[in-house]
């Protein structure tokens, strides 16, 4: 078995061709692109945890992680690492809401608990889900919490009835300030050009001094990194050297390790102006999942997931909705960002009826402007 820090490189490679993935499909829709690619590959890393046979390879082909084992090891180190960051506000937890009744609770498989509590460090509550009400407030009561009340409303009655299982939520809460601040007094409006003939006015931050840059021939594209104070964690922007650049940016993008646009970076004297904004997104993410190859897990008929519950014979688990939730504020002092994702469904399975999808919803952060 790999030791933790290469399954960690593991996991962080698999969030990258994923989040590629996804951005690309997002990306064909016009306007802004906000998601946290981090977070929905968390939440379906931990049903991973459960999943079976083809549903379990599946999930590892389409997340390109590894066995669960090493997906478990990969992802502690990571939640260790980002626990330890000083100097910046960075959360990422995990939660698990599990089906309450009168009579009983939903019982977990023993290895699937100690995985997600050890690894993924998941906290595990019973909730009646018939009494809507109540575990709607519980629920978004946890998610708001863990945000800072940026993310509210995960959860809605409609989404829960009394054959909803289980319910995975990742939510994941940035705050930092920038390691050289911007001054408010030097924020101005000026025109943003989304391409060559649509333009905006917007608030415009403005700062100079020296910053890691580089020009990337093969993007044609000029990159910028802003670090936040402490200097672990950094903002890449991409600007593409042409006004109608973008959507050639993107598909350049696709063929690109992410990781590898942070490298060989000089520092230059340069003058930075970015636009100051706040966005807030919900997206419905189940197209977008069967898109890029997990039509599975949303069939009742062929996702395995036995190895979450102990299931009655004519009882399944599916995933019925995955929705994500996200929040960004970029200013002067720095940037808040938040995002929140969950899912998965318990189906009675008998087959001369029709099913009733029973569902779960479980949330660093993609962005184009």
């Amino acid at each position: 078995m790999a030791d933790s820090v290469t399954s960690a490189l593991q996991i962080l490679h698999g969030n990258t061709v994923f989040a590629n993935s996804v951005y690309q499909i997002l990306s064909k829709k016009k306007g802004n692109v906000f998601f946290s690619p981090i977070s929905i590959h968390a939440v379906l890393s931990m049903a991973h945890q459960g999943a079976r046979e083809n549903t379990a390879k599946i999930l590892s082909d389409t997340l390109k992680i590894p066995d669960a084992k090493t997906t478990a090891m990969g992802y502690k180190s990571i939640l260790e690492h980002l626990n330890s960051i000083e100097d910046v506000i960075l959360l990422m937890a995990y939660k698990i809401y599990a089906k309450k009744g009168q009579d009983d609770e939903t019982t977990f498989i023993e290895e699937f608990e100690k995985s997600v509590k050890e690894n993924f460090y998941a906290d595990v509550d019973f909730v009646d889900f018939s009494r809507k009400n109540e575990a709607v407030k519980k629920i978004n009561g946890w998610v708001e919490e863990k945000t800072q009340e940026k993310i509210r409303g995960i959860v809605d009655e409609e989404l829960l009835d009394e054959e909803t299982a289980l319910l995975l939520i990742n939510a994941i809460y940035f705050k930092g300030e920038w390691l050289g601040q911007f001054k408010e007094s030097d924020t101005r409006n000026q025109t943003f050009y989304m391409d060559s003939e649509n333009t905006l006015e917007v608030r415009m931050m403005k700062r100079e001094g020296k910053c890691a840059y580089k020009y990337d021939d093969r993007l044609n594209a000029e990159i910028l990194q802003l670090p936040y104070k402490g200097n672990n964690i950094k903002m890449i922007i991409i600007l593409p050297s042409e006004r109608n650049g973008i959507k050639d940016l993107e598909l350049k993008l696709a063929s690109s390790d992410i990781n590898e646009l942070a490298d060989n970076f000089a520092t230059y004297e340069v003058s930075v102006s970015i636009p100051k904004f706040k966005m807030e997104q919900t997206m419905d993410l189940d197209t977008v999942m069967t898109e890029i190859g997990l039509k599975n897990i949303f069939d009742e008929d062929k996702a395995n997931f036995e190895g979450i519950l102990k299931l009655e014979p004519n009882e399944n688990l599916c995933v019925g909705k995955i929705i994500q939730k996200a929040y960004l504020e970029v200013n002067e002092k720095g940037t808040e960002a938040a995002a929140a994702t969950g899912n998965l469904s318990l189906i009675p399975y008998v087959p001369e009826n029709i099913p009733n999808l029973l569902k779960i919803k479980g949330p660093l952060f993609e962005n184009r402007l």
